[in-house]
């Protein structure tokens, strides 16, 4: 997944829980972060940056536009899943010439401005927090 596809799918996943959250099929954003299994910390910061206003829906008179909208939101985050085998895989190549099947890393909360997945797995930089220093010319000499 590329860092683009990784923020497009990130801004999906925001707008779906806000409108759950406004509609109050939700009350609070902890109780979708738990139903969907999204990071609570994540949730928080979105809910916390709107105007954090509702508008009751009465559950029972529903139009069907609202239904849809509904649905849709609850379709997009039930697409969020945690769970490695429906990830994509890293893809890094491997000294044998292969491709790593191991599926991309989650990125921590405070990192998902950049997109909820990262490009590549744990082992081969998904969450890595290294300097990449270039070689200088000192070095080569």
């Amino acid at each position: 997944m590329t860092p683009e596809e990784s923020r497009e799918f990130t801004t999906r996943l925001e707008q779906a829980a806000l409108t759950l959250l406004e509609m109050e099929i939700y009350r609070k954003p902890d109780d979708l972060a738990r139903r969907f299994g999204l990071p609570l910390p994540v949730v928080r910061y979105w809910w916390r940056h709107t105007d954090e206003k509702t508008r009751p829906v009465d559950q029972n008179s529903l139009s069907p536009r609202e239904v849809k909208v509904i649905r849709k939101a609850t379709q997009t985050l039930e697409g969020w899943e945690k769970i490695k085998r429906y990830r994509p895989p890293c893809g890094a190549r491997l000294p044998g010439g292969k491709k790593c099947k191991r599926s991309v890393a989650i990125r921590q909360p405070e990192a998902w401005s950049l997109g909820a997945l990262a490009d590549r797995c744990r082992l081969h930089g998904g969450n890595a927090r290294r300097i990449i220093r270039s070689k200088s010319q000192n070095d080569t000499e």
